[in-house]
């Protein structure tokens, strides 16, 4: 064994030189103790920071009367003067609110009700279902017409048609057919003395109209139309008929399915003319018309090839109203009355009340 060296204490030397190693960009050391530094910032940075914050206040305050001083100055642009009385932009949506502002709160509570009442039953069609659906939609002869006389873009006749497919899914579930009754549902809906056949339709045609309860008014709407006049104008300034609202457009009509029914010999020659031929005056139901022929449609039958799988659907949804509607109607209904509608405005009161039921269309 070594024999033990006395060993003494090494007296503790206090450490006070600085540290080394790299400073960060920015900050300094500063001596907190015996053998203790710390980094902190510089005064400089504390400043920038500090100035930072008081000018994203002003630029938060300056922006926010900046937004505010842009709205007032869109909201209030003149779209028209009719001697020296304005008619500014916010006139024209405080006037459209007016008109039609309940009617969409109505329309966004029924959709948004519908639309979570179909996916917790798993029957809310999906995106490409819709897409599939409108290709087929777009396919048809008078889709444009169809969109024009009900007044909606395609968006949002996209949007309606998911809900009439939700309303197809809701009712065919558990629902089968044979194909002897899709069969007979086809022969049906394709037979020409049906007059709701869903597959066969007369010859047809879509005429746009000036109807005036003179016939005087009717040769004046003439005249204009023949100086130049655009049709809308004119039909704005003479028609009296329902459809002033659609620039003149009736909905598609065949034979006898129309006002000009009433005179066999004025209806005959609205058949008898081509897309782009106008005729009139003419009388018909008390009134005098001028007619302008838009589109022209013969008979014809949607091939069975074509059908089938409409057919189908049809078939189900025959039995589906019969053994699923009244069920379906309570549950909507119950539905409704354990939902959470919360209405800011009491103008939208309504909203509270919104009613899901809705015809069948498919």
């Amino acid at each position: 064994m070594w024999p033990r060296r006395n060993q003494e204490p090494t007296p503790f030397v206090q450490r006070s030189e600085r540290p080394e190693g790299e400073i960060p960009p920015g900050f300094r050391l500063r001596r907190v103790g015996p053998a203790e530094w710390i980094a902190e910032p510089t005064r400089w940075y504390l400043w920038a920071g500090f100035l930072a914050i008081v000018g994203f206040c002003i630029g938060g305050v300056v922006g926010a009367f900046a937004a505010r001083a842009y709205y007032h100055n869109t909201a209030t642009v003149t779209l028209l003067t009719i001697n020296g009385v304005p008619f500014r932009q916010d006139d024209l949506r405080n006037r459209l609110e007016h008109r039609y502002g309940i009617d969409e709160v109505l329309r966004f509570a029924v959709t948004e009700l519908s639309r979570q009442f179909a996916e917790a039953r798993h029957c809310w069609p999906s995106d490409e279902e819709v897409d599939a659906r409108m290709q087929r939609e777009r396919q048809r002869p008078d889709f444009a017409e169809r969109l024009a006389l009900a007044g909606i873009r395609e968006d949002d006749y996209r949007e309606e048609l998911r809900l009439d497919m939700a309303q197809t899914n809701l009712l065919i579930r558990g629902i089968t057919v044979t194909p002897d009754e899709v069969q007979e549902f086809y022969r049906r809906n394709a037979n020409p003395n049906n007059p709701a056949a869903r597959y066969y339709s007369p010859a047809r045609v879509q005429v746009t109209v000036v109807g005036t309860s003179t016939e005087a008014a009717a040769r004046q709407a003439l005249r204009e139309l023949g100086q130049g006049v655009s049709w809308r104008v004119v039909v704005t300034r003479y028609s009296e008929h329902d459809s002033r609202r659609t620039g003149g457009l009736m909905p598609p009509f065949a034979k006898g399915e129309s006002i000009f029914a009433t005179n066999p010999a004025a209806e005959a020659a609205i058949f008898a003319m081509q897309p782009g031929d106008r005729i009139g005056p003419i009388a018909a139901a008390r009134q005098w018309w001028i007619v302008r022929c838009d589109s022209q449609w013969r008979e014809a039958t949607v091939p069975w090839s074509d059908a089938k799988e409409d057919a189908r659907i049809g078939a189900m949804l025959a039995k589906g109203i019969v053994r699923n509607g009244p069920k379906l109607e309570a549950e909507r209904a119950e539905f409704v009355k354990r939902s959470t509608i919360i209405v800011s405005d009491p103008a939208y009161g309504e909203a509270q009340e919104a009613v899901l039921s809705r015809p069948v269309r498919w």
